[in-house]
Formats: C-alpha cells, sequence, structure tokens
C-alpha cells in the first residue's frame, strides 16, 4: 500500500533512507554527509508530497516529488528498506511517483541518483543525461530524466 506519508513519520522516515543509504560501501565520513541530506523534517513531507510503501503496518519505502517552476517533476528521494530490496517495491514508488508528477502537469521526471542505484533507473526506462558534481568533493552522481506520458496520469 503507498500513501501520503504523515508528519508525524519524519524521523522514521529518514532513518530508513540512511539505512538503506549505508547498505552500499560507503565511508563513515560520507555517511556522515548523507545523514544531514537525508534527514527530512516534518514540515517537508508535505512540501516534497512524501508518500510511503506499507506493510502490515510498517513503512519499508518511501519517496519524496518536487515539482519544479517548468515541466518537470524532481524524484528527490526514493529508498527502501535494505532487507525489502529486490522485491518490486522500489518500482511500484517510482511508478507512483510518476503518476503523481504526471497528475501535478509535469512532462518530465529528473532524477540524481546515487551511482549504486543507477541500474535501478535505467531498468524502469529513465535515460542517463549526464554526470553532476556530487555533495561529496571529487565524486560525480548520474543524472536521469524521464518522459511522462498520459498513462502515467492514470
Amino acid at each position: 500500500m503507498i500513501r501520503p506519508a504523515r508528519e508525524c513519520e519524519a524521523a522514521t522516515i529518514s532513518e530508513l533512507a540512511f539505512r538503506s543509504k549505508s547498505h552500499w560501501p560507503y565511508t563513515p565520513e560520507q555517511l556522515a554527509v548523507f545523514r544531514e541530506e537525508l534527514t527530512l523534517a516534518p514540515e517537508d513531507l508535505a512540501r516534497k508530497h512524501a508518500h510511503v510503501a506499507e506493510e502490515a503496518g510498517s513503512i519499508i519505502g518511501f519517496y519524496t516529488l518536487v515539482r519544479l517552476a517548468n515541466d518537470e517533476a524532481e524524484l528527490e528521494h526514493i529508498f527502501v528498506e535494505p532487507t525489502a530490496l529486490s522485491q518490486g517495491i522500489g518500482s511500484g514508488l517510482f511508478h507512483h511517483a510518476c503518476e503523481l508528477a504526471a497528475a501535478m502537469g509535469a512532462r518530465t521526471l529528473v532524477i540524481q541518483s546515487d551511482p549504486n542505484a543507477a541500474g535501478f533507473y535505467h531498468a524502469v526506462g529513465a535515460t542517463l543525461v549526464k554526470e553532476i558534481p556530487s555533495s561529496i568533493p571529487g565524486r560525480t552522481i548520474p543524472y536521469f530524466t524521464y518522459a511522462l506520458t498520459r498513462a502515467d496520469a492514470g
């Protein structure tokens, strides 16, 4: 089940994001930078159209989506509980975000991806456009786009 996130779930969602990011082989210094970037305040959840995937009363994934000024929306976060990876939850969240972005009037979804998640975005049909600088000096991250269609609008 995918539903809008509640303000009271901000800490739970932030910790899920950090656990998911920690699944990859990052240094403690890199993880310290990521922790700050992945911490969402309660007021962020509505503004960023946060939605959670819930199973048996537990949050097992989430995404945040921001409508940009042009015909784009940005998928800022999409994270799945590490124990629930490769079960279709990420794909479900991605397609839900696409539907919401299209309903908001966006024609393109943009994604600044973790390098370790690039294969996921390729698999769902996103197009790698370029590499952009990361918040970690000397590191780049993939920048993807995904063309939204009328089918995405539901």
